[in-house]
Parts: C-alpha cells; structure tokens; sequence
C-alpha cells in the first residue's frame, strides 16, 4: 500500500515470469457503446460483479526473440484476437512500461467469446501480470485504466467485487462492495459454447451506426446506472434485479433494431427467460441478466443459489451449469 493505495509492484530486479489470475465480471448495467476516439472510452456507465467460478490464468515469460507469442487455451492465437493483443503490448511498450518482447499463455476455466466476459478477464490478467514487468509501480486506479485500453469490461475485473465504471475523459473502476459483503450470486446458464460469430467491439459499432434505439439506449443506461448504484447502496435486491433484467432487455433492443440486426439470442435463450419468470411467480426470488451472447446468467441471494441451481439444472438442452459467488480483484499468484 501507498497512501492507502493497493501498488502493483514493480520489477527492480529482471524477473523471467509472472503467474495472474482474474476473474470475469457479469454487468448488471451493461456496458455497451463506445465514444469516438482511442483508449476504450465507454459510451455507457456500467456496474458488474466479478465471478470466482470465471477465471483467467495469464503467465507472461520474456523472451529473447524479436516477436511476441501468443497462445489461448492451448492454441496459437491467430488473426483478429493475436492482432489484438500484439497492438495490446505494443501500447504498453509505447507508455514505456515494458519493454523486449514475451511469450503470454492464457487459459480460460469457462467459454471464450461465447458472451461471459472472457475478454474482461483474460485483458485484466494480461494487464497485471505485465505490470510485473514494469520498473515502475502501478496503482490498481491506473492498472484498471490500461486493461481497459485492452478491454472495456477488463476495468472491472481489476478492481473485483461489485465494481462501477462510469464514463468520463479517462475513466478507471471503483470497488462499490468487496466480494465478501455482496449477498448475493449467479449461476450460469450455459446454451452455447462457440465463439460468437460478430465481436462485442464490432457489434456495438453496429448499434451505434445503425440503430434507431441507440441514443434512447445511452439514455436508459445513464439512468440504470444512477438507479442500480442507489439500489445496492440500500442493498434492495429486488430492484437490483429488476433493474438488471430492464437494463439487459434494453439493451439487446438496441442490437436487434439495428440494420443489418444483431440477434445474440437463440430459441434456448428466451425459453429461459420465460423459465426465470415463472419461478419468480411460484416464490422463488430469481433474476436474470444476458450479455453479448445467447447465454443466459441468474441473479440470486446466497442462500438461494442451490435451489436456483438445482431448478435450472432441470431445464433440458442446458450444456453446462456454473454456480459462482462473489469474486475479490486481479492478482499475481507467482512470479520470478
């Protein structure tokens, strides 16, 4: 700590790796538009809660050869997702923060690109394991600032817990509640596993470009946000999920009414909407969020979790069932 500031440590002496690891974060209030201009810049306010059954192991090695190397679960990262990475540690190079050039491995425990933020949390824990690298100290206020530059959502995973990203000239995520004090989890509803054909940053100039709901979007964003910070402030979690099952709805309107339309959903999806809102009726208190994908996460108490579970597991067609409670920050868990 500085100040009462968390600091990444910086490297005073030459270190040859360094183990991350962060979470996912599901939005509540979706971030979804970005401003015109570099740096990730988001269009919308978003409030999230970070997962400890998504994570992302990141090792960072330096190598002596002239070139990055890439590889995702396994495999040699290839076209749009190694091209983004490389300008990714291009940046830092640039900032001056790093230098030389590495080998990054990054493994997912959970769907990449399947629309549960994997980019969020493989970005955060890039970001933090690169900043081991780094001479200088890195504050988690700036470090939630550079992974953002890789991934908007990543801001988020930094900090963990329930976290705020507002909008701003150079916005940073705020820790509203550690992972501990949050009262309430998700399951998630795996109904696809692919890799989403159209890319959230791609689908959101889509929105932007073409849709006619995009500015009542922004503007019903904006004051989901305000609504959903009040509401966590009183910890009404009825209104929390309510809020986030509206603000989710909105904001897949806004894709859908765009020309050419982005649909995320599949038939499995709206028959589990249906399903979350039967089992609110019958008395069990349940809400539902979807991001950019067919899959389909609830929202409910901790004490509840089991039998939420348990219901949604009766459900036919599901892959995969994800129980996931409250997850702290990005860390390093090794370096060397």
């Amino acid at each position: 700590m500085r100040d009462g500031v968390p600091i990444y440590p910086g490297s005073f002496e030459v270190i040859s790796w360094a183990i991350a690891r962060a979470f996912a974060n599901i939005a509540l209030v979706k971030y979804w538009g970005k401003r015109e201009g570099a740096e990730n810049l988001p269009a919308t306010a978003s409030i999230s809660l970070a997962i400890d059954a998504l994570k992302t192991v990141c090792k960072i090695e330096r190598l002596d050869s002239g070139q990055d190397e890439i590889f995702i679960n396994g495999a040699m990262a290839v076209g749009a997702t190694s091209v983004r990475i490389s300008k990714y540690l291009d940046f830092w190079r640039a900032a001056k923060l790093i230098d030389g050039h590495f080998l990054v491995t990054s493994e997912n425990n959970f769907p990449t690109g399947a629309g549960l933020a994997s980019s969020a949390s493989g970005f955060a824990a890039l970001a933090v394991a690169l900043a081991a690298f780094s001479e200088r100290k890195i504050a988690v206020k700036e470090l939630s600032r550079l992974a953002r530059v890789g991934s908007g959502s990543s801001a988020r995973s930094i900090t963990g817990g329930l976290s705020a990203l507002p909008i701003g000239k150079n916005p940073s995520a705020k820790l509203m509640l550690d992972a501990e004090s949050v009262p309430f989890g998700m399951v998630v509803m795996t109904v696809e596993s692919a890799p989403k054909k159209i890319p959230s940053g791609q689908g959101m100039e889509m929105s932007r470009n073409s849709s006619p709901y995009y500015n009542t979007w922004l503007k019903q964003a904006q004051a989901d946000y305000e609504a959903m910070t009040q509401a966590i402030r009183t910890m009404d979690f009825a209104k929390i999920g309510e809020i986030a099952e509206s603000n989710a709805l909105v904001m897949h309107t806004c894709m859908i009414a765009g020309r050419p339309p982005l649909l995320y959903w599949s038939g499995k999806t709206i028959e589990i909407i249906k399903a979350v809102w039967k089992w609110r009726s019958e008395g069990l208190q349940v809400y539902f969020t979807v991001d950019a994908g067919p899959n389909v996460i609830l929202i409910a108490r901790r004490e509840d979790l089991n039998e939420v579970s348990r219901v949604a597991e009766s459900m036919p067609g599901i892959q995969r069932i994800i129980l996931g409670l409250p997850a702290g920050g990005s860390e390093i868990l090794m370096r060397e």
